[in-house]
């Protein structure tokens, strides 16, 4: 005996009852957000942690304003504008970590930031390139002519017998 087409029709599930049985399934997300979405979200809310914990270490050298002032450096290099950005750097952020702006504060005439900017490069020497260190040594030797300082010169010529 054949079972009616009524039995047939009864036992087989539509295909919106099928996607309703989908959606419920625990195996699918019940979230509106798509995954793609909630990966894009969790990645930009790590980065933008990641730079508060940054800022939050740096202090004050992990803000704009001390890029301002670092560039204000950069740009016064040479000019008349140099000394004075160089002094209110140091006055709010002390002696910069970077090299490239501790070889241009070389260039400043206080005998006393002088020791402590040679201090600090001595120190960074090790970890950057043959270059960088012959450029360090070079800039040392021309400044142990022109410094006016005996103290400077003495320091000078110390760190150019180390290196």
């Amino acid at each position: 005996m054949a079972p009616s087409s009524d039995s047939d029709e009864r036992e087989k599930p539509s295909w919106r009852e099928i996607d309703r049985r989908r959606d419920r399934s625990r195996h699918a997300s019940r979230d509106d957000h798509s995954t793609k979405e909630k990966s894009l979200s969790s990645t930009w809310a790590k980065e933008q942690y990641l730079k508060e914990v940054d800022k939050f270490f740096t202090g004050k050298k992990g803000g704009k304003e001390h890029k301002t002032a670092l560039n204000a450096i950069h740009r016064g290099y040479g000019t008349s504008k140099f000394a004075s950005a160089v002094h209110k750097y140091l006055q709010k952020y002390g002696i910069p970590d970077d090299w490239s702006t501790l070889m241009l504060l070389l260039d400043y005439k206080d005998d006393d930031v002088l020791g402590e900017v040679i201090e600090t490069m001595k120190a960074l020497a090790p970890e950057r390139s043959t270059m960088e260190r012959h450029g360090f040594k070079d800039k040392l030797e021309i400044l142990s002519l022109t410094a006016s300082s005996s103290q400077t010169i003495s320091l000078i010529e110390n760190i150019i017998k180390e290196l």
